[in-house]
């Protein structure tokens, strides 16, 4: 089975692109763990398809390269926009998270993330005050001093697997606040299982905490990780988040960011179609 992608990245976040029409009722998960294999396969932190919606213009789904599906993603869903994008200026994209609505401004995605839900505001875990909120997915934030010289694998792991969020786990976001309306993050991202270079809702986590926990004012600019081969650590301003009060009063968060193209393909897999109708 030869199957088209397109290769994409929103803040060095990267993403293999395919069209659902072209993997036919396949093992999306399996399908996963062998394109974003980084050594035997394209190389990616997820795999996203596509599909026809009832509710929205299009259903994203997004499987992580251990294979685990997520019920949204950030930068993806930019990602995603950009794709099918055929000089709209707004789409509406269901998600296992819901319904997103997504816009265009010049080279700028904004995501509309809603409402995030406070989980635990705050909890003290191994000495660490941090705070968990699900704008996606669930993030836990906890705020350091010295950033670069974090051990994200280390420390994210003994967070990510902790009890107090058994059994399915955070994404644990270690931030540090710059001059005002900025903060810095590194993620550890579960379901890739180590540190990637941004996450969007993670930043988007991070941006609200900090607005609620520090009256930032609105918009807050994330920095990114540039690379993983750059000593010092270098940080992008990649992200923007913006909030504003509903009808209902609570705050909703509005991402916005570019989406790039890396380049197109296709790769020759040996798969079989499973029987019946798969999960997605």
């Amino acid at each position: 089975m030869k199957i088209p992608f397109t290769k994409y990245h929103g803040a060095g976040n990267d993403f293999v692109i395919v069209d659902s029409r072209h993997v036919p009722n396949l093992d999306y998960s399996h399908l996963a763990r062998v394109l974003c294999h980084r050594q035997h396969g394209i190389g990616a932190d997820g795999l996203i398809l596509f599909f026809p919606s009832t509710v929205a213009d299009y259903k994203m789904s997004i499987f992580n390269s251990d294979g685990s599906e997520a019920a949204m993603c950030g930068n993806g869903i930019r990602c995603l926009f950009h794709f099918i994008n055929r000089g709209v200026q707004k789409l509406k994209i269901e998600t296992l998270h819901g319904v997103m609505t997504c816009r265009q401004s010049g080279e700028v995605i904004a995501v509309n993330l809603g409402v995030p839900k406070v989980l635990h505001w705050p909890l003290t875990v191994q000495q660490s005050q941090i705070f968990v909120v699900d704008t996606g997915v669930p993030h836990a934030v906890l705020f350091v001093e010295d950033l670069d010289n974090v051990n994200v694998s280390e420390a994210g792991a003994a967070l990510r697997f902790s009890p107090h969020f058994a059994p399915h786990g955070v994404n644990v976001n270690f931030v540090s606040k710059l001059e005002s309306g900025k903060v810095a993050l590194r993620t550890y991202e579960r379901g890739v299982e180590g540190e990637t270079l941004a996450c969007g809702t993670g930043a988007a986590a991070a941006a609200f905490v900090a607005m609620k926990h520090d009256n930032l004012a609105s918009p807050i600019a994330a920095l990114t990780r540039v690379s993983f081969d750059q000593t010092p650590i270098q940080y992008c301003q990649d992200l923007h988040f913006q909030f504003q009060t509903n009808e209902q009063g609570a705050t909703e968060i509005e991402m916005l960011g570019k989406a790039v193209e890396v380049f197109q393909g296709s790769i020759q897999l040996e798969m079989t179609p499973i029987v019946g109708n798969n999960s997605v």
